[in-house]
């Protein structure tokens, strides 16, 4: 078992402080080949969910040999979770959170997952 370090019981109350005055409730719907994941229950759970002002961007891409194309780029969305009190299943790839208190109770698909950062699953997300 590791050990943790000097710094986890401070950090822990941190994001416990951060999550009580930023986070609200989404839900998480886990999916399989497109459907519902009946082996992964979804979850309600309160997370921070950070959505980009511009919902997309067009730029132009190209080279000096070759055309220029337009690429849309979708609105892109962060879902930071805590995972001192996260229990449920892991997110990948696919899955879905829906955002319970904004207006409309947009969908998001997941894009990607760090587990790699402190004390927080960072779900990269993409407007649905």
């Amino acid at each position: 078992m590791p050990l943790a370090a000097r710094f986890h019981d401070v950090r822990d109350r941190v994001l416990a402080a951060v999550d009580r005055r930023f986070a609200e409730p989404v839900r998480l719907s886990f999916m399989k080949a497109g459907v519902v994941d009946p082996g992964r229950a979804m979850v309600e759970i309160e997370a921070i969910l950070r959505v980009a002002g511009d919902a997309s961007a067009i730029t132009l891409k190209g080279s000096s040999g070759g055309g220029w194309a337009p690429i849309i780029e979708a609105g892109k969305a962060e879902l930071h979770i805590d995972r001192a009190t996260y229990s449920g299943p892991s997110l990948r790839t696919g899955d879905r959170v829906k955002a319970l208190s904004r207006q409309g109770e947009p969908w998001f698909e997941v894009a990607s997952v760090d587990d790699r950062t402190q004390g927080r699953l960072v779900v990269k997300l993409n407007n649905k």
